[in-house]
């Protein structure tokens, strides 16, 4: 474990168990959210990030770095979308009729017949699926409880499919035939993050841009690994330097960007690090998504039911149910639609052939 980790080709990682871990961060922390029936009790575990912002952002490092994999390995776009769009709604929309069939009707004061046939029974599908409005205010759902929405966890999901279109848009326009052009992926949102907040307009700008340069950043760093992996290498010692950079920076505008290179050091390593003692968690199903999108809605029940449960008696209950789910949807809905890419992408060619595609002419220095 402390050899230099360089950034391998294939499986040969521990992305899978990684990702599982960032989701039940976020558990851990909306678990505070939930019991303590405040919207800002999540304690800050670094300065002022808490558990569930650092691993929202794990996750858009981990997803800059495997989806600009993914684009420039399949080299069309047909293929691309039909990978992302089968990643990201088929589970979705499995969450989206679970919780307006079993968790609202669960949770709801109104008679079924009126819960049924109400307005904002009706709309989430088409809001939730167009990423409009995604935190699912279902008719008179938790209504004891701090919050009454089913999907708070969602709305980064947005962000998510955001990056897909824009990375499919920057490989079609070209603008990933040098490794300098991806850099400038994580730069320019780099820049702007720090100017808003230098020249304090970043609270005056939309809540939806804000996100977009705090995504960026992420979701861009890991894009820009990826260009520059055949000359990265990770080791162990250098995790604590890249936390004393952070620690160092913390007063500053730029502490986002250095807070997210230290992130992404610590996930490069501990993805490609070898301990074959623990390759066995390679095998893992790949559940985190799943545990992402349903822990909030079976958190909130279980508070409704039972609202006098500590914070860690919560966490104890949803987790095991919440991950039964995910494992659940992966099986029964995940992975067979993941099977369908080839017919899928076939399908959003119309009928057109495979475009040629080499390799070798991106990501040049």
């Amino acid at each position: 474990m402390l050899n230099a980790v360089k950034i391998r080709d294939g499986h040969d990682n521990f992305f899978t168990p990684l990702r599982l871990l960032f989701a039940i961060l976020v558990v851990v922390g909306h678990t505070f959210n939930v019991a303590l029936m405040d919207a800002q009790a999540e304690p800050h575990v670094f300065f002022h990030y808490n558990f569930s912002y650092l691993a929202v952002n794990l996750f858009f490092i981990a997803s800059g770095f495997l989806v600009t994999k993914s684009m420039l390995y399949r080299g069309n776009i047909a293929e691309f979308a039909s990978a992302r769009i089968l990643r990201i709604y088929p589970a979705l929309i499995a969450l989206v009729l679970f919780t307006m069939f079993v968790v609202g009707p669960l949770s709801t004061s109104l008679p079924w017949a009126e819960y049924f046939t109400h307005i904002d029974f009706l709309k989430q599908p088409f809001a939730v699926l167009s990423f409009v409005q995604t935190d699912m205010f279902l008719p008179s759902i938790f209504e004891t409880n701090a919050e009454q929405l089913a999907g708070a966890p969602l709305w980064t999901l947005r962000y998510e499919f955001l990056a897909y279109i824009g990375t499919a848009i920057i490989f079609s326009l070209g603008f990933m035939r040098k490794k300098w052009m991806v850099l400038a992926q994580f730069i320019f949102p780099s820049i702007g993050w720090v100017a808003a907040h230098t020249f304090g307009f970043y609270d005056h700008i939309p809540a939806t841009l804000q996100a977009l340069l705090r995504f960026g950043i992420a979701y861009g760093l890991g894009a820009t690994i990826f260009a520059y992996r055949d000359r990265l290498s990770f080791h162990a010692l250098g995790i604590p330097v890249m936390v004393l950079l952070a620690v160092l920076t913390c007063k500053f505008e730029i502490f986002e960007v250095t807070t997210n290179l230290m992130l992404a050091y610590f996930v490069m390593w501990a993805a490609y690090v070898k301990v074959p003692k623990l390759n066995f968690l390679q095998k893992l199903s790949d559940v985190s998504y799943g545990v992402y999108i349903y822990h909030w809605c079976v958190m909130q029940l279980v508070f409704m039911w039972f609202p006098n449960l500590s914070v860690t008696a919560l966490l104890l209950i949803t987790l095991p149910v919440t991950y039964w789910l995910a494992t659940m949807s992966w099986h029964f809905v995940e992975k067979p639609m993941l099977t369908k890419k080839k017919g899928f992408s076939k399908f959003l060619r119309f009928g057109r052939k495979v475009p040629n595609y080499d390799a070798k002419t991106v990501l040049l220095d």
